[in-house]
């Protein structure tokens, strides 16, 4: 580890980072967190939107890690052995990635994401702002990408406490499904399974309020 510290810390591709891109902010870090090494990140805290770069000591790899409101994942696309192939990558990839963070891009979605019509789903109107101190953080029309071939396409936080419920969709099951994170802890319910948007719909007509205030209740009541 400490060889790779040093070559990063004389990386001259850091120093000629922009400070300040599509609303992110860099933060030169430069510290050890357990068998890792944080070498920079992008934050833009009001849209809880961050992407950090690191090198993993037990996997003996330079990364990129994303994060979207609660939702924390490694960018594939950016693994590299040794610090000039992770220069190469970010060089290529690095603006891009930001900028599909910071504004949602259609052409961002598969084609078998596309072909569900989850853009055009006119339900997105018919979304409470907020729900029992739950604020609409991710709206149909504007979705991203998580693990496993899923994409986020509702997300209702409460940031403060670590919690949110999303719907999401899976390319590969061709199904609509929720999970709740509690302080974290990720907890499944089947009420919002689906294989189309009309059955989505009704599921969230039935259960979408009431099963946001049961959360609520599971972390002690109102936030406020």
């Amino acid at each position: 580890m400490e060889k790779i510290i040093e070559q990063v810390q004389e990386w001259e591709f850091l120093k000629k980072f922009p400070h300040e891109i599509f609303g992110f902010t860099l933060i030169n870090e430069l510290m050890t967190c357990g068998s890792q090494y944080r070498i920079f990140t992008y934050n833009n805290q009001p849209a809880h939107r961050s992407l950090t770069g690191l090198y993993d000591q037990a996997t003996k790899d330079f990364f990129i890690r994303t994060i979207i409101g609660l939702t924390e994942q490694c960018d594939i696309r950016f693994f590299a052995p040794d610090l000039a192939t992770f220069e190469k990558i970010l060089t290529e990839r690095l603006k891009k990635t930001l900028q599909q963070l910071a504004v949602f891009d259609p052409d961002s979605v598969c084609a078998q994401f596309k072909l569900k019509k989850v853009l055009e789903w006119p339900y997105v109107t018919k979304l409470p702002a907020q729900i029992a101190d739950f604020n609409l953080f991710v709206t149909p029309d504007k979705p991203f990408k998580a693990l496993n071939g899923s994409y986020v396409i509702i997300d209702y936080s409460d940031f403060a406490a670590e919690s949110n419920f999303t719907i999401n969709y899976n390319i590969f099951r061709d199904e609509f499904y929720s999970e709740i994170r509690l302080r974290r802890v990720p907890i499944m319910t089947t009420a919002f399974d689906a294989k189309t948007l009309p059955e989505l719909e009704a599921r969230l007509n039935d259960n979408l309020i009431q099963s946001i205030e049961n959360v609520r209740l599971q972390l002690g009541g109102s936030s406020k």
